[in-house]
């Protein structure tokens, strides 16, 4: 919408006939409305307009634009505020147009009028929608929008109005049963999401300097180009993957240091997407500026939606933005979060694996965690079967993920059963285990070489109880009912792993190639009270430093 038609639509509605009766003569003209989120792909919120009396019923996708090709995913609000703009311009549209319902063959069989009253079901909505009607300069009677408890018989007709949609879609008779009517938002028992969870940057630490936390947030920043390519659903972890991350480190520093903020938005305003990602990147962690969820997510989109952009880019902008609906809401997680976040991870596997040259499937490790997180749980028991619907990409990609992974768990263990003691820290309870036994050290006596024990770090060799059984012959010292391999995969260049079980009772692992054994200890006596990153999942870490001297960011040996 531009400014012109903006005025427009303003002047049009103040200058509709008004009478308290409907054309009809028969009616109140008293029309109620509430908001919907409409999970079709592409997903739009939608203005829907009931007659109570007449039952007649109207509906209007948000925003109101003239461009039919475009797509209503950026109207995204989080409270009765950020929605009252473009409800008014969806009501006053609607009026002016008579409800669309003059396009058909037969001509003009209503000439449009404005409401006599407007009423909504949500007290911040009717709130923030009337002081938006006074701020554009609607006349004064014409602005009031009262509370009225319809919703119920507003839901009812907007049913009807639903199954009408869903039979378009030309999906078998149980598929569309399966689809849920979308209810009204209510933004009255909304809980704004915690801006900082956004961002999931740790605290500022007691101490750190400027500098440290300048540090942190560049690399956090250049993680999320390596958390967010895409890859193939039976890829393996590659250690030379990262081994130019400090230079990738280190070209990330230049771009950011060489242009500002604000001529980075004005190369992305212009439609350059990289420009774009890196805008909503620097506004996501604040880097050199206040940081702004809403206007991180408006530059990620630009990238998402640029036709002209390689599918690299818009796949990596689509991951970037699966958590954005999600994050922050871990006590009120209602099904447009999810099936916003959900769009975008399917959108993030559709790109990348449509233009892939060999048909290959690709995911990124953040489209790959939020599907474990959140579509997993959601899907296995059919609690929320649009999700197999609607986004069949990243389901494809996830159940391709999980299939590739049982098979390197399979010869993982396969390998681990031969020799058990050599891939686990024989300390009780230590929990430390490797994929390649030159992770251990093992102990260098005369005990059998399936007997040796073998232990992840001087602290947990226990030689007061293996000397007895250091000897030929001898049984094995290492007796740990407790154990189970974790078959989580394996590594080229070797790394030690770690369970954590967390205090909803279930268990995901830690494994890095960098950091020592008590170091991994104590990370997981800290995500022991947090909820596992995905279901048993496999988190790999990896210890970075800055140099002092340099100051280049490097991977620590």
């Amino acid at each position: 919408m531009d400014s012109a038609w903006k005025a427009d639509c303003i002047k049009k509605f103040n200058a509709l006939p008004r009478k308290p009766l409907a054309p009809s003569g028969r009616v109140p003209n008293v029309w109620h409305f509430d908001l919907r989120y409409i999970p079709l792909s592409p997903p739009s919120h939608m203005l829907f307009l009931f007659q109570k009396e007449s039952q007649l019923i109207a509906q209007q996708i948000l925003p109101v634009r003239m461009n039919k090709f475009e797509t209503g995913i950026a109207y995204f609000p989080d409270s009765a505020k950020e929605a009252a703009l473009e409800i008014c311009f969806g009501l006053m549209h609607s009026f002016n147009t008579a409800f669309d319902l003059n396009k058909g063959p037969g001509g003009p069989v209503l000439a449009p009028y404005g409401p006599w009253k407007l009423t909504t079901d949500d007290h911040p909505l009717a709130r923030e929608v009337e002081k938006q009607f006074k701020a554009l300069g609607v006349k004064e009677e014409r602005c009031k929008v009262e509370y009225a408890n319809l919703t119920d018989l507003a839901h009812k007709q907007f049913e009807l109005m639903y199954k009408g949609i869903k039979s378009t879609l030309g999906l078998p008779d149980i598929a569309r049963a399966a689809l849920h009517t979308p209810s009204q938002i209510a933004f009255s028992s909304l809980t704004p999401p915690d801006p900082e969870a956004w961002s999931m940057m740790s605290p500022q630490r007691s101490g750190a300097t400027p500098e440290e936390m300048e540090f942190e947030k560049l690399s956090m920043y250049a993680q999320e180009f390596m958390n967010n390519e895409p890859l193939p659903v039976d890829y393996s972890y590659d250690k030379d993957r990262f081994s130019n991350i400090g230079d990738i480190f280190e070209n990330i520093r230049g771009v950011l240091s060489s242009k500002s903020l604000e001529q980075v938005k004005k190369e992305a305003d212009a439609g350059d997407a990289q420009h774009a990602i890196d805008a909503g990147l620097r506004l996501k962690y604040g880097i050199k500026c206040k940081p702004d969820r809403n206007l991180s997510r408006t530059y990620l989109l630009k990238a998402a939606l640029n036709e002209k952009a390689s599918a690299q880019t818009r796949s990596m902008a689509h991951s970037m933005l699966t958590f954005w609906y999600t994050a922050g809401r871990e006590g009120d997680v209602r099904a447009r979060y999810v099936f916003a976040g959900t769009y975008h991870a399917d959108e993030a596997v559709r790109i990348a694996s449509q233009a892939s040259p060999n048909n290959k499937l690709l995911a990124s490790a953040k489209v790959l965690v939020f599907a474990t997180n959140t579509v997993k749980p959601l899907t296995d028991d059919l609690k929320c079967p649009e999700l197999l619907i609607h986004f069949k990409w990243v389901v494809k990609a996830m159940d391709g993920r999980a299939n590739f992974m049982k098979l390197e768990q399979l010869a993982v263990e396969k390998k681990m059963m031969k020799n058990p003691n050599r891939y686990r820290c024989a300390n009780v309870g230590c929990g430390i285990e490797a994929d390649t036994g030159k992770m251990l050290a093992q102990c260098s006596g005369k005990c059998d070489p399936d007997k040796k024990p073998s232990y992840c770090g001087k602290s947990c060799q226990d030689w007061k109880n293996h000397k007895p059984f250091c000897k030929p012959g001898a049984p094995c010292s290492v007796i740990d009912p407790t154990y189970s391999t974790s078959g989580a995969g394996s590594t080229p260049g070797g790394s030690i792993r770690i369970p954590v079980h967390h205090s909803d009772g279930t268990t995901s692992f830690l494994s890095t190639s960098t950091m020592e054994p008590e170091m991994l200890k104590e990370i997981r006596e800290v995500m022991r009270e947090r909820a596992p990153l995905g279901d048993s999942s496999s988190l790999k870490m990896e210890l970075h430093e800055l140099d002092p001297v340099t100051g280049n960011y490097k991977k620590c040996t």
